[in-house]
C-alpha cells in the first residue's frame, strides 16, 4: 500500500480562527452579542422605552412584529420565546438580541431585543451600555405558572393566607436568586430594569380599595413575590403612573374574552430601580380598542396584554 503521507499539524491561531469562524457563521447576524464597543461619542439618550410582552408560545411572527413595531421601544423583554424565533424576529426589527439559557427564573423561554448592544449577557438578562459611561441592567424572567392562586381563591379552594403561602413556596425560590443578582446594581444605583411575565398578581392591586370597589373577588390578598422585589427598592413603573388601583387596574391577562369566570388580572410587570429613572408613561397593548387595553394592536396575537414604559434619564455624573 505504501507509507501514509505525513499530516503537518494545524496551528493553534488557525483553530482558534476557524473555530471564530464557525461560531460566526452558526449565529448569523452575530445579534446576539456584544457587535460592538459603544462609542465614546454616542450620545446618551435623555429617555428609554421599554416593554415586556409573553408572546404566547406557536402565535405568528407577523402579529409580534407588528405588535413591537407599534411601540418602537428600546428594549423588549419577551417570554414563551425560543431562540429561532427570537433571532427571526430581531432580524425582522433590527435589534440586538439574546436568548437565556434555563435558569431558576425562566423554562429556557425568555429572551432580549435591544436597539444597544448586549455588551454582556447575564444568567438573567443582559448588561448594556447606552454609552461607553452608562449601563444598565436589565432581568426578565417567566416565573412559574402553576399553580395559579386566583384560581384557586375563585373556587374557594384556598383562603388568602393559604394563597400567599402557596405563592411564596412557589415564586420565591425563583425571583430570590434574580433579586440577589440584581442587588449590586441597585446598591451601585445602576438603572436597573426587571421585567417578565410573573405569572402573579400584585400586593399593590389587591388592596382594601380594590376589594371594596369589588374588584379581585372582592379580596385583600398581600401577593408575596411582588412585596419581595419593592422591597428590594425597585417601583412598579405601571403603578407609579397610575397609582389609582381602582380606576386603572392594568389587566394584563388575559386579552380572551367570553368566560365569565375568568379572573382578570395584572401578572406582567415592568419595575425599574435607580434614582436617575424616572416614569414618565406606562400603558397596556392588546387587541381590542377597549379598556383594559391602552393601545390596540391589529392582529395582537397573545393571551397577555403586553406593559409599556418610557422613563426620563437624568444627566450622568459623567455628563459636563
Amino acid at each position: 500500500i505504501g507509507s501514509m503521507p505525513s499530516v503537518r499539524p494545524l496551528r493553534p491561531d488557525l483553530v482558534l480562527a476557524l473555530l471564530a469562524a464557525l461560531a460566526f457563521s452558526s449565529l448569523g447576524t452575530m445579534r446576539a452579542w456584544a457587535q460592538e464597543t459603544p462609542a465614546p461619542q454616542r450620545d446618551r439618550p435623555d429617555s428609554l422605552t421599554v416593554m415586556t410582552y409573553n408572546v404566547l408560545y406557536a402565535t405568528p411572527d407577523t402579529g409580534t412584529v407588528r405588535a413591537i413595531e407599534a411601540v418602537d421601544p428600546d428594549v423588549v423583554a419577551l417570554q414563551e420565546i425560543s431562540e429561532p424565533r427570537l433571532r427571526h424576529i430581531a432580524d425582522e426589527l433590527d435589534y440586538y438580541f439574546h436568548h437565556s439559557d434555563e435558569h431558576e427564573a425562566n423554562e429556557e423561554d425568555t429572551g432580549l431585543l435591544s436597539r444597544y448592544p448586549i455588551s454582556r449577557p447575564t444568567r438573567y438578562g443582559a448588561l448594556l451600555y447606552l454609552t461607553v459611561d452608562d449601563p444598565i441592567r436589565i432581568a426578565n424572567v417567566h416565573l412559574s405558572p402553576y399553580p395559579y392562586e386566583p384560581y384557586a381563591l375563585r373556587d374557594d379552594e384556598m383562603t388568602p393566607q393559604e394563597a400567599v403561602a402557596q405563592a411564596r413556596k412557589t415564586r420565591s425560590p425563583e425571583i430570590k436568586p434574580v433579586l440577589d443578582a440584581l442587588a449590586k446594581s441597585v446598591q451601585e444605583d445602576v438603572p436597573t430594569f426587571l421585567m417578565g411575565d410573573f405569572n402573579e398578581p400584585s400586593h399593590l392591586d389587591w388592596t382594601p380599595a380594590a376589594a371594596e370597589a369589588g374588584l379581585h373577588l372582592g379580596l385583600e390578598v398581600p401577593w408575596p413575590t411582588s412585596r419581595a422585589v419593592t422591597e428590594r427598592g425597585f417601583r412598579d413603573a405601571f403603578r407609579v403612573a397610575h397609582p389609582d388601583e381602582v380606576k386603572r387596574p392594568g389587566y394584563t391577562w388575559t386579552t380572551l374574552t367570553g368566560d365569565p369566570d375568568e379572573v382578570h388580572d395584572r401578572i406582567d410587570f415592568i419595575y425599574v430601580s435607580g434614582a436617575s429613572v424616572s416614569v414618565e408613561t406606562a400603558y397596556t397593548v392588546g387587541l381590542r380598542d377597549a379598556s383594559p387595553t391602552d393601545r390596540s394592536v391589529s392582529g395582537y396575537p397573545s393571551d397577555h396584554r403586553s406593559v409599556v414604559t418610557t422613563v426620563s434619564l437624568a444627566p450622568s455624573p459623567s455628563d459636563p
